[in-house]
């Protein structure tokens, strides 16, 4: 196998291995069974092997390796249900950040953001055309929505708590779920639109109980969407 890092230059700080490892686990580069040791990485990465012993150690301790007898570790996969357990927690913690934003008050920036991102599905709508254009610029627009949400939560830990969830596909903040993309009917858009008004609004009032019970509703149950539609 080719090195990730092949053509470029070293790396060597302990954040820029452990991104290139957590990008190989998500990318299912590693074997099922596959030792994975100091010694191999650095030589597919070309890194030295201290960073890469700080990285697994940061990645062991998220999560995404398991500590093996002995030497080594392997890759964590993830399981249909691992997916659906990353879902749940991204939607209390989405619903977390939308009740202390309606708590806190929307800032004029903010305000704007949200606005845009639902002005921005609802052309879709009025479209009426589900293509790759109209897919791209959905997720370009919830993305927006989720991540001011987020941002405007002010509360740093909910947002590192999210990032974790990053490194396994489709539980991303505001993630169009990738292995749906090419399913989404006009009836997912319009849902997902519509529900972002709610949500807007009871941000808008300062209602928290509402903006939480609705952001948590449309942030985690996604997939059962597409079971529906």
């Amino acid at each position: 196998m080719d090195s990730p890092t092949q053509g470029t230059r070293q790396i060597n700080s302990e954040e820029a291995v452990a991104d290139a490892i957590r990008r190989m686990i998500v990318e299912s580069v590693f074997d099922e069974d596959e030792r994975i040791t100091e010694s191999s990485l650095s030589r597919k990465l070309d890194a030295s092997r201290t960073p890469v012993r700080m990285a697994l150690k940061l990645l062991h301790a998220e999560g995404l390796l398991i500590k093996l007898e002995g030497r080594g570790y392997k890759a964590r996969l993830f399981s249909e249900e691992a997916h659906v357990h990353a879902t749940q927690v991204r939607g209390v913690l989405e619903a977390l950040a939308a009740q202390r934003l309606a708590r806190n008050g929307l800032s004029s920036l903010n305000r704007e953001r949200l606005d845009k991102s639902i002005e921005a599905t609802g052309a879709i709508i009025t479209r009426g055309i589900i293509d790759n254009e109209a897919i791209e610029a959905f997720a370009v627009a919830n993305l927006i929505f989720h991540r001011t949400i987020m941002q405007g939560s002010d509360n740093p830990f909910i947002e590192d708590c999210l990032r974790r969830l990053e490194v396994m596909p489709g539980s991303g903040v505001g993630e169009v779920l990738a292995t749906s993309r090419v399913d989404w009917s006009m009836n997912h858009i319009i849902v997902s639109h519509s529900q972002h008004l709610i949500i807007k609004k009871a941000i808008e009032a300062g209602d928290g109980v509402r903006a939480f019970t609705m952001m948590r509703e449309h942030s985690s149950a996604p997939a059962e969407y597409h079971e529906l539609f």
